[in-house]
């Protein structure tokens, strides 16, 4: 008969005995008093106050992290209202902002048309080259409608002027 069993029946209460437990040391045992406990849980207080503005509110982001630095976190929001305004959904808007904060990252030179000046059209099927001359993208002005695969697309335009 196993132990759980013994208890259940009651046959244990005679012969069960209880030995109080004993402290490994052979000094006599003093429990610690409130001053004691007290002293071990104050904390040593901060130089500043704990809702003070931080020193640097970036120091947790890139290049130490992955995180957005906040000047970059402006850039972003710029440049996803602007994409978004000339017809891409939101979605693909913060695609590509992210993107380009990547992109910047790695001082990579190259560019997407909807940084460019001379970029036309609200939405997919209307964007155009305005300088499609100096771009070299086409040979005369009814082909400089671009598709959107290219107005996304990371490139070296000889024709870009960048937005201010």
């Amino acid at each position: 008969m196993n132990l759980a069993s013994l208890i259940k029946k009651g046959s244990l209460r005679q012969s069960a005995t209880a030995t109080p437990a004993t402290f490994a040391t052979h000094g006599t045992h003093h429990p610690p008093t409130v001053a004691t406990v007290a002293t071990v849980a104050v904390a040593k207080a901060p130089d500043s106050a704990a809702n003070d503005p931080a020193p640097d509110a970036d120091r947790w982001c890139w290049p130490h992290s992955t995180a957005m630095t906040g000047a970059e976190i402006g850039i972003f929001r710029m440049r996803l209202e602007q994409f978004t305004s000339k017809g891409l959904t939101l979605d693909d808007g913060e695609a590509l902002a992210d993107k380009l904060v990547k992109r910047d990252r790695e001082s990579d030179d190259r560019r997407v048309c909807f940084e460019c000046l001379h970029l036309a059209g609200r939405a997919a099927g209307s964007w155009r080259c305005g300088n499609w001359q100096r771009s070299g993208i086409v040979r005369q002005s009814k082909d400089a409608q671009l598709p959107g695969e290219l107005v996304s697309k990371l490139q070296r335009c000889d024709g870009l002027t960048l937005k201010s």
